[in-house]
């Protein structure tokens, strides 16, 4: 209890030396420690032959004025979803794991982005360097309106993830690394169109 007191006030005195609460400021957050599941391949092998059915749609970001931006030639990864790459998706990226809770301040703001882009780059990095996985992956680019096609996919439920760090048109002091993704279910010869696939943080979704 002394320590811990002791601790507050020192981080008191050192905000009026220096003008700022250091003691308050959000760590950085690092990517959950490697916890997945075995990965079972006779769970993917319905997604490795060919298939009947076609994704398409458009991928994008949202800009902090609200503005939607895209990345030419983006990668887009169509990911079977199984019980390895579910707890993969969920520890990572719906629990957006590299986002900082706290607003960064202006200053603040090219640092983080380059941070939040290093993380996102290694989360995914984590999911692509399983060469166990490689044969059941399929993955396509965007073009420069962001928009994407798969075809030839075979029934099945996918995560589609995309990791954007750029975007085109002006404004690109606005732009910032984000990871864009969906949840779809194709049936056999389901031609799925005008697919979302964007961060959630608008109104696009």
């Amino acid at each position: 209890m002394k320590w811990h007191r002791l601790r507050l006030l020192g981080c008191f005195v050192g905000a009026l030396l220096i003008g700022h609460f250091p003691c308050a400021q959000a760590m950085a957050v690092e990517p959950s420690p490697s916890n997945s599941p075995p990965l079972n391949e006779k769970e993917l092998l319905p997604y490795k032959p060919k298939g009947r059915a076609t994704a398409a749609g458009q991928v994008f970001l949202s800009s902090p004025s609200g503005k939607a931006f895209t990345q030419a030639g983006v990668s887009i990864y169509l990911i079977p979803t199984v019980t390895y790459t579910r707890s993969w998706f969920d520890r990572n990226i719906r629990a957006s794991s590299c986002s900082s809770k706290r607003e960064p301040s202006t200053s603040e703001k090219t640092t983080a982005a380059a941070s939040s882009s290093d993380c996102l780059r290694h989360i995914l990095d984590q999911l692509l360097s399983d060469k166990r996985l490689l044969p059941y992956l399929r993955t396509t680019r965007a073009n420069p309106s962001g928009h994407f096609w798969f075809t030839k996919v075979p029934a099945g439920r996918y995560y589609v993830v995309s990791l954007l760090e750029g975007g085109s048109g002006p404004h690109k002091e606005e732009h910032s690394a984000g990871m864009a993704w969906l949840t779809i279910e194709l049936e056999a010869e389901e031609k799925a169109t005008n697919l979302v696939l964007t961060d959630c943080k608008s109104s696009f979704c």
